[in-house]
């Protein structure tokens, strides 16, 4: 490791175990160690996806959005995307073993119903709220295209709340604006080429299959 990096690690480390606010909310680089420690594990043979979005949404909760390092994330992504007609991404941390990302919407953005293989995530609503719908892949055919989807939640997300997902529970999802939002998304493991183009779109039936409210038929794109 090199010496600037142990010099940041080792700033984030006291930050996580001393340097708290008397509400219990962590600062920015308190919140990227205590990630980075949860993180770390999913080298570990006892990797348990559940246990760690758990954790991580605890963490993700506790992280003081007034933080000045987000704050200023916060305003010049709104400087620079506001009017641009489109959601906007902006990277807040990238390591080995995991990444955030500021994911901005204006109302009635969303993003439409995607996936992320072999990943797990934990969504913040930073700012606005959002409504999140999560499912599971049912079935699907030998074409590999045509799939049931089981939709699994359906949330409103306001301000510090999260939402997660894992590798094989609530992986594809979909996201909707209802006003201007800010999201902090933290992926683990962080995207890459391969999860870049492993990642697929769906376009879902808005009516479900043979009367089922929560099974919906859909065509992997």
């Amino acid at each position: 490791m090199a010496l600037p990096a142990i010099t940041a690690f080792a700033t984030r480390a006291n930050a996580y175990e001393g340097r708290l606010k008397s509400d219990g909310s962590i600062n920015w680089d308190a919140f990227l160690s205590a990630i980075e420690i949860e993180a770390k594990k999913q080298h570990l043979d006892s990797w348990n996806e559940l246990a760690y979005v758990k954790q991580a949404s605890a963490i993700a909760a506790r992280l003081d959005l007034k933080d000045p390092n987000l704050e200023k994330a916060f305003t010049l992504a709104k400087a620079n995307g506001v009017g641009n007609k489109r959601v906007d991404f902006s990277k807040l941390e990238k390591q080995i073993d995991y990444h955030v990302t500021l994911v901005q919407f204006e109302k009635n953005e969303q993003i439409m119903h995607h996936d992320h293989p072999e990943m797990t995530g934990v969504l913040l609503c930073a700012t606005g709220e959002v409504e999140v719908w999560n499912y599971d892949l049912f079935a699907e055919k030998e074409n590999g295209k045509d799939v049931l989807l089981k939709q699994t939640s359906h949330a409103m997300l306001a301000k510090g709340k999260v939402s997660t997902l894992t590798s094989k529970e609530r992986n594809i999802h979909r996201v909707a604006a209802k006003e201007f939002t800010q999201l902090v998304d933290i992926f683990a493991p962080p995207y890459d080429k391969k999860r870049i183009a492993d990642s697929n779109w769906y376009h879902v039936d808005t009516e479900g299959y043979k009367g089922k409210d929560k099974l919906f038929e859909a065509v992997r794109r």
